[in-house]
């Protein structure tokens, strides 16, 4: 944007629509993934070369494609891919096919190293208690899984049992996210889930007992909803005493019931506001510490863990005592999301795999990368998201963005930071930008300013796609530390 007055006007302009939040795919949004038909060696070639110049890390994200069907459909919000489940015989058919995909990839993962694990979904607690020593066996035979490695299973709180939780720990697993959304019993009914309070505590109970740090993710701005209720089920949640909550706002569009007939019941975004400011506010007074915009941690917890996977999601280029490392994020299985980071000469790309399990499943029997559309990024782009994903922390570290790509952040997007910081939403002292008050609820609104100018430059003439495979070794995207 031009000058402060335009970056103003955005504001204005977006600041009373609902904010959607962009932890999963950062920069640019999945509608610029144009490139189809990519070749996947060449992509999978440049990420070799760049592990040349720079240590890499695999963070492994494995994917279940199947929900239990709801009315409405999909729990009325979620837009994320999913299959409806019918039987078991699904996920046993699905087991193999996740195994042939491991085939494909696994010469080209020949020695790398895993940082973090994170089975995701769909519903991925829908196997049975014998299957998730399966599943990790699946991983096993494409990656050497290191001790002590944090391996993470999401869930939702009606398909936990006990048994089922026993079978994951003694697979390997040592965290569970539950996907709560709503903890009252009338409220989740709006989602036509069949979920009760007390599977809730007793999944926590059960995980305490077995000695598996878990955590809660809840939804507030859900259709009719009071803070009444809000504050309810935030302290009879803390009150278990789990080490991490996740406190979103709900994502309304698409095609969704909610979208199309439930807006009316819907809080306006100055009400999510204020359930924002409250929430916040009850966490806090009951020990939590805000890490990101969503997500709250207890440290005096007798379970707590290193939550290792969101972080790394959140940093994916670090350094130590051996010099810089980057992360890379692999999404195995059905809709999965992967990004791959290279160097100055090819920034990597990003990617996703088939969203329908037949054509997930075709790409696989045929011998072909199951993979449906990516992003190349520009320099700019391997920037700009980055950016977004450090500002899921609330605050920029100026000095490793400099290391990193030889520029000032500041500099960079002056005339967006000077607007926040005139709108009292963020700070820039000269060694980091920190994200506060209510800019941290606006936080989808800045990512948004900051990318604006871009954005509109890709849906005027979208990227060309190439590939750029360097024939030795090019400049490491990353610095050693200065």
């Amino acid at each position: 944007m031009r000058n402060l007055r335009a970056v103003h006007a955005f504001v204005e302009k977006h600041r009373r629509r609902r904010q959607s939040n962009k932890v999963l795919h950062g920069h640019p949004s999945p509608v610029h993934w144009l490139a189809k038909d990519l070749s996947m060696p060449d992509v999978l070639r440049a990420r070799k070369l760049a592990d040349r110049e720079i240590r890499k890390r695999v963070n492994l994200y494995v994917g279940t494609p199947y929900c239990l069907p709801t009315e409405p459909d999909r729990c009325g919000f979620c837009l994320f891919p999913s299959e409806i489940y019918t039987n078991h015989h699904q996920l046993d058919e699905y087991l193999g096919y996740l195994k042939r995909e491991g085939d494909l990839f696994r010469d080209h993962f020949e020695g790398a190293e895993l940082a973090s694990i994170y089975f995701g979904g769909g519903t991925s607690n829908l196997y049975k208690a014998d299957q998730y020593s399966r599943l990790m066996d699946i991983v096993r035979g494409v990656f050497e899984i290191p001790p002590h490695i944090e391996v993470t299973l999401e869930g939702i709180p009606q398909t936990f049992s006990h048994d089922k939780l026993l079978g994951m720990k003694q697979s390997g697993m040592t965290r569970i996210s539950m996907g709560v959304q709503q903890l009252d019993d009338e409220l989740i009914k709006a989602s036509g889930r069949k979920q009760r309070a007390d599977q809730v505590f007793r999944t926590l109970e059960s995980c305490e007992s077995l000695g598996l740090p878990a955590s809660v993710d809840l939804i507030f701005g859900w259709p009719n909803q009071t803070l009444e209720q809000l504050v309810h089920d935030l302290e009879a949640i803390a009150a278990t005493g789990v080490a991490h909550i996740t406190h979103y706002e709900l994502n309304v569009a698409g095609r969704t019931d909610f979208s199309r007939n439930r807006r009316g019941e819907l809080p306006s975004t100055e009400q999510n506001l204020e359930m924002y400011r409250v929430g916040k506010a009850v966490l806090e007074a009951c020990g939590y510490t805000q890490v990101t915009p969503y997500d709250f941690e207890r440290q005096d917890s007798g379970l707590a863990s290193s939550y290792l996977y969101e972080e790394l999601f959140r940093k994916p280029f670090q350094s130590d005592e051996e010099g810089p490392i980057g992360f890379d994020a692999w999404g195995w299985g059905y809709a999965g999301i992967s990004f791959f980071f290279g160097t100055t000469q090819s920034p990597g790309w990003a990617f996703m795999n088939q969203v329908r399990i037949d054509e997930y499943f075709r790409c696989i029997r045929e011998g072909r990368y199951p993979v449906m559309r990516g992003f190349h990024y520009t320099p700019a782009d391997l920037r700009l998201h980055l950016l977004f994903q450090e500002l899921q922390g609330m605050a920029v570290d100026r000095t490793a963005y400099r290391h990193l790509f030889s520029l000032d952040v500041v500099d960079e997007h002056r005339i967006v930071w000077t607007a926040f910081e005139e709108l009292g939403w963020v700070s820039v002292a000269s060694d980091k930008i920190t994200v506060h008050g209510d800019g941290v609820f606006y936080l989808p609104l800045l990512q948004n300013a900051l990318a604006y100018g871009r954005n509109e430059q890709m849906r005027r003439k979208p990227t060309p796609v190439s590939i750029t495979v360097p024939a030795s070794p090019s400049p490491a995207l990353v610095a050693g530390p200065a």
